[in-house]
């Protein structure tokens, strides 16, 4: 997922998955040679929004890793391009994330701290999102329930282009236990207990019920199953 002289963007929200996502890469990146920079979006739901930035911000200053916000009135660019705030919100992050690519660049080039082209540059980046198993089987039932081939039932898949996911293969309690033993603390959205989402809904009736009455450990199955979906698409794609 990440090669020495990367620059990675670590999509940062102040929540538990992007918390921990943000601390294991920075233990991580004098073995793996690479530099990181944090980027927060406020997407502008919540009035506490703002006080999630600033907890981050305060990880970022505290750690010294290169910090930048973007903010976005994320239910008005749901309602211009008829989207679902779901997708709107990911449309708005993925691109902060590449906005904040450039200007990283330009930085450092203005700084005189890199002399390769913008292309050579970009060609050494990577996103790092802060997906977990838990998120890759909400993904994974919310494919199967449309419909969907091998593509869809792999969920979230770890890298894609340059985006990659470093913690799909652990569980969402086994990211808090981490930060707990740590000492870490992280910021709760609130409208993470709404069911006003279709993913929310899936996380707080569908699978709960599933790994109580159905399956003990469906969670961590169906991840399963997911890498190999994953590995069987990426394989047909090789061989057309």
């Amino acid at each position: 997922m990440i090669e020495e002289g990367d620059t990675v963007i670590i999509g940062v929200s102040g929540g538990a998955d992007s918390v921990c996502l943000l601390f294991v890469l920075l233990k991580l990146r004098e073995k793996l040679g690479f530099s990181p920079v944090v980027v927060h979006v406020n997407h502008q739901v919540r009035e506490d929004a703002g006080e999630d930035a600033l907890f981050v911000k305060e990880l970022c200053d505290r750690w010294q890793v290169p910090f930048y916000q973007v903010t976005a009135d994320m239910k008005a660019y749901a309602r211009e391009r008829k989207l679902s705030e779901e997708e709107a919100g990911r449309q708005i992050r993925y691109r902060a994330f590449e906005d904040a690519l450039l200007m990283e660049y330009e930085k450092q080039k203005n700084a005189s701290e890199i002399s390769v082209s913008k292309e050579e540059w970009m060609a050494k980046t990577k996103i790092a999102v802060a997906h977990n198993s838990n998120d890759r089987a909400e993904t994974m039932l919310f494919h199967l329930f449309r419909g969907t081939g091998l593509k869809g039932a792999a969920g979230i898949r770890p890298v894609n282009g340059r985006i990659i996911r470093p913690l799909l293969a652990i569980s969402r309690k086994e990211l808090e236990d981490y930060l707990i033993q740590n000492g870490l603390t992280w910021r709760t959205d609130s409208t993470n207990a709404s069911d006003d989402y279709t993913r929310n809904r899936i996380r707080h009736h569908i699978l709960p019920y599933a790994e109580k009455e159905i399956v003990s450990g469906c969670v961590s199955h169906m991840a399963q199953t997911a890498g190999m979906q994953s590995r069987k698409f990426a394989a047909a794609r090789f061989c057309i």
